[in-house]
């Protein structure tokens, strides 16, 4: 599993950092050495928090398992928020 935080550092200070966003990508076992299915998950929380829980879902099929971790993040941001 991997997960991304969105932090806020006020004034650049890292001590006073608040996450203000959560994205979690979840391998569902289902790809191939090659390429993996993943599901996603966004979430807010510190002041932009909304309701408890996930905000939108997504997935990502047959994702190129060579490319940078980079890719995936971006493909999961750009199905979830495409919902």
């Amino acid at each position: 599993m991997l997960v991304v935080k969105i932090e806020l550092w006020p004034k650049g200070d890292k001590s006073k950092a608040e996450t203000i966003g959560v994205l979690t990508i979840a391998n569902d076992g289902t790809g191939s050495t090659g390429s993996g299915n993943y599901d996603c998950a966004l979430s807010h929380s510190g002041k932009y928090f909304g309701k408890a829980g996930v905000w939108k879902t997504g997935r990502v099929v047959d994702h190129n398992r060579k490319l940078s971790p980079y890719h995936l993040v971006l493909k999961c941001l750009e199905n979830a928020l495409s919902r």
